[in-house]
């Protein structure tokens, strides 16, 4: 890890308790008598999430989001509602950060390495994530979003279009980045396919993009952003 000149983040699920904030979001779901369990809704949400995504390319997060709590309902055979799909598709704002992650951001930004975010949703709805882990000080230096590129991981399209203007705007090649992510359907097993070096951010609490995917690994694992980031500090700091 010592030779690293960019991070490259997913951020929902990795930085961004993306499942409590869905959870908090999904509460005219939970609250049905007839709802499964969480695991079970998370399961078939992400699926329908992801035929979604694949199935159009370029439709929003948040259009994304609306449409599959409207699936989500008559898969579950549950009762569905105009405004709660609403406030689900325009809640990923208020999803909460994990409790490490803006400490460790902190760490990381003290290295020089670039700090890069690769994220599945929309510029408007990770502008609002970006004041939470963020706060009044830049963190990031840059941003690419499925709206940015005109797809959604896994495409490896996505990907190649990180990792091209990395290099056109920071001469930083594809051996000199690190993809750092708990999901390991969207991130892990593409980047390890595309020959790129990889951290997993084991949250043992982690329902989706994780399950079934047993057989993929990282090059490193870490429990947390915090662990990881002060192990690559170390490295980093011995190293010079």
């Amino acid at each position: 890890m010592e030779n690293v000149k960019a991070l490259i983040f997913d951020c929902y699920g990795t930085l961004i308790d993306w499942e409590q904030g869905s959870y908090d979001a999904l509460q005219s779901l939970f609250n049905q008598k007839t709802c499964p369990s969480p695991e079970k809704v998370f399961k078939s949400l992400g699926k329908i999430k992801s035929n979604l995504q694949a199935g159009d390319k370029t439709m929003l997060y948040p259009i994304v989001l609306k449409e599959a709590y409207k699936l989500l309902c008559a898969e579950l055979r549950l009762y569905y509602d105009e405004e709660s799909a609403e406030e689900f598709a325009l809640s990923v704002g208020f999803w909460p950060a994990f409790s490490d992650s803006i400490e460790a951001l902190t760490i990381l930004k003290s290295l020089n390495s670039k700090l890069i975010i690769h994220s599945n949703v929309d510029n408007q709805s990770f502008e609002k994530t970006r004041k939470k882990l963020e706060g009044d000080w830049g963190i990031f230096d840059n941003v690419f979003t499925a709206e940015d590129i005109g797809s959604y991981k896994p495409d490896y399209r996505n990907f190649h279009y990180v990792l091209e203007s990395l290099e056109e705007e920071y001469e930083i090649n594809s051996n000199e980045v690190l993809i750092v992510a708990n999901s390991k359907r969207a991130d892990i097993a593409p980047a390890k396919r595309l020959g790129l070096k990889s951290v997993w951010i084991n949250r043992p609490e982690a329902i989706l993009g994780v399950k079934g995917f047993e057989d993929i690994k990282a090059d490193f694992e870490f429990s947390s952003m915090k662990h990881f980031a002060i192990s690559l500090k170390d490295i980093m700091e011995n190293d010079d």
